[in-house]
């Protein structure tokens, strides 16, 4: 999809940050810089009530990965806060390759309670996949998976010995 020619579509700086797997005061750069375009709108927090919204548009070239029209409506629906579609974003990225940037996805979407996004960051933890190899940290997350009733993260602990 070419983001340049659709209406434009606005997110948060904490959700372009993650899209871009940077810091949010790397985005703010490149907002001061004009790398970026968005525009101020009203919030409750933050200086003087405003706060940056980034057009979507204006991201394609910092994100690694094809933004299909469904990968837009997958983005939209997270920034709204949508832990399926967060875990739907993680996996876009995975399939592309953007480890790092996949498991952040997922770990956003697992502690919103997600059990997919639990097991498949339960993975990455185990196998250094993105992240740091934290074996404890990754059976955490399969026990979180499998304690909301996630069949293959119950399979996967009862093979590994753990009664569930």
């Amino acid at each position: 999809m070419d983001v340049s020619r659709k209406p434009s579509s606005y997110i948060s700086t904490q959700t372009a940050a993650l899209l871009a797997g940077k810091s949010v005061r790397t985005i703010n750069n490149w907002l001061e810089s004009g790398s970026l375009s968005g525009k101020r709108v009203h919030a409750e927090r933050g200086p003087g009530g405003l706060m940056w919204k980034i057009d979507l548009s204006s991201m394609a070239a910092y994100i690694p990965m094809d933004m299909t029209d469904a990968c837009v409506r997958e983005i939209m629906q997270a920034e709204a806060g949508d832990a399926d579609s967060m875990n739907n974003v993680g996996i876009y990225f995975y399939a592309a390759n953007a480890r790092k940037i996949a498991a952040e996805w997922f770990e956003a979407a697992a502690q919103k309670g997600h059990a997919d996004a639990m097991e498949l960051l339960s993975m990455c933890y185990i196998n250094g996949i993105g992240v740091g190899k934290d074996h404890a940290l990754g059976i955490q997350w399969l026990g979180k998976a499998a304690a909301l009733g996630h069949s293959v993260a119950r399979a996967k602990l009862q093979s590994l010995g753990f009664e569930v």
